[in-house]
């Protein structure tokens, strides 16, 4: 699991191009504003937009299956300032956040590396993956899921966006 650095991805988004067809699904975890451990399975065509830089997230399972091909987009503003003068504002978490504490009885370890973590003693080296939300829908044009799980309008109408053509449909 991991966040992306600030500099270069602050809005990601993944299209899901293929995966064979006799694999196991591969989710992506996603750990949301509200703690929620996000489980996202995505299908041919679909796109996923996370905020990558601020949420945790990544494919701690072991992929069951022979491929599986995304493409990732990531996206940052024309004048974002690319340094990292502001993290501790950017992450709104005190300074003193890296600082080594001894070990507390009960909690699991957790190794760090830049921007990456992971709990080498649990299943699949992220423990919460045991209570997950698992999203496993199709979306509809024009509206979006947040973590929230509600269905919310994009408001398209009148607007000159003409809509997809899903991979596969005929022309």
């Amino acid at each position: 699991m991991h966040v992306d650095k600030s500099g270069t991805h602050i809005v990601s988004a993944i299209l899901h191009v293929d995966h064979d067809p006799k694999s196991k699904p591969w989710p992506i975890i996603i750990e949301d504003y509200y703690g929620n451990i996000n489980e996202v399975i995505l299908e041919k065509g679909d796109v996923l937009l996370y905020e990558s830089s601020k949420c945790f997230h990544g494919r701690p399972r072991r992929f069951e299956g022979e491929w599986y091909t995304s493409l990732f987009i990531h996206y940052y503003p024309s004048d974002w300032k690319r340094t990292y003068d502001n993290l501790e504002v950017h992450y709104r978490i005190p300074p003193e956040w890296s600082d080594v504490l001894p070990p507390k009885p009960g909690l699991e370890k957790l190794i760090m590396a830049e921007t990456s973590a992971l709990e080498p003693d649990c299943h699949d080296t992220w423990c919460t993956l045991n209570n997950t939300i698992k999203w496993d829908v199709r979306g509809e044009f024009g509206k979006t899921f947040s973590g929230d799980r509600v269905l919310r309008d994009l408001d398209f109408e009148g607007k000159e966006i003409r809509k997809p053509r899903h991979w596969g449909e005929e022309t």
